[in-house]
């Protein structure tokens, strides 16, 4: 793991986070140990390392919750996207607490906020996150096979462990997204698609595996490519399996999941009401 000193944490939303309505990104790591086969983060410029090298390095903005501090106020109120090239709770945020700090100082000032992960540790942070008024927890989970799971991104926490994050965050009182992004081979489609409908998770995205058409940016890496082909996966499951879900609720495909929370407006007491409250006690 590299630290280092970081002239930035808030970044201008580009790509298809722009597109969704976001006008920040939030990053406090770049690059990510979880090391997913398919993850489209390996392929972005802000990567500098070659693709094949992704989940084997990770650099940490160690003044990351500093310069938070700093800069909050301009994104005070606005969509911000936590994060685009890394995943703000992999395993060294459990040391560095990193995301947990940056949570901390933006928490007063109220941007409408998602975090994108696939680490339980995001349970830790509950009692922050429940201090803002527009805020969403979107949890990867993209199969409901653990054998999938190991297959496509063996060093990624087990999905049991993921369904028990987004329980304790929602008995929490907050807004929880089920993202089965990319979707990979399900076992049980129907299962899966009953599973998440009884969840009632406040988002659910699916996204079949994604082409750049030899474009930088986006990508779903070559590796994850050829263990699809090894499986019996196709177009043809996927879209069964949105349509299983879809039977029982309302779905979201690719970039259309990925936008803001809505704002919320606090109601304070009207003045007049109290007026007339007081008015009426004075009657009796």
């Amino acid at each position: 793991m590299e630290l280092i000193e970081s002239r930035s944490i808030f970044s201008p939303a580009t790509g298809f986070i722009r597109r969704g309505g976001f006008e920040w990104t939030c990053n406090p790591y770049v690059g990510c140990t979880f090391g997913c086969s398919y993850c489209y983060a390996a392929f972005l410029p802000q990567n500098r390392k070659p693709p094949d090298e992704w989940g084997r390095w990770i650099t940490a903005k160690k003044n990351a919750t500093e310069l938070a501090a700093k800069h909050a106020h301009k994104v005070a109120g606005a969509p911000v996207y936590m994060s685009s090239v890394t995943d703000p709770y992999q395993p060294v945020e459990r040391g560095l607490m990193l995301s947990r700090g940056i949570l901390e100082v933006l928490a007063p000032h109220h941007p409408r906020l998602v975090i994108q992960t696939r680490g339980p540790l995001v349970a830790r942070d509950a009692d922050v996150l429940k201090q803002f008024k527009s805020l969403r927890v979107n949890m990867s989970i993209p199969t409901d096979s653990e054998a999938v799971r190991v297959q496509f991104e063996p060093k990624a926490p087990p999905l049991e462990k993921r369904w028990d994050a987004l329980q304790q965050l929602k008995d929490a009182g907050i807004a929880v997204g089920v993202c089965v992004t990319p979707t990979l081979p399900i076992e049980r489609p129907e299962a899966f698609a009953r599973r998440i409908a009884a969840f009632a998770p406040d988002v659910v995205v699916c996204q079949d595996f994604h082409d750049a058409g030899g474009r930088f940016g986006a990508d779903t890496g070559a590796t994850a490519r050829e263990l699809l082909a090894e499986t019996e996966w196709g177009p043809d499951h996927y879209r069964r399996f949105v349509s299983a879900v879809r039977a029982l609720r309302e779905v979201f495909e690719g970039e259309s999941g990925f936008f803001p929370p809505p704002a919320r407006v606090l109601v304070l007491p009207s003045p007049l009401a109290g007026e007339g409250a007081r008015a009426s006690r004075a009657g009796e």
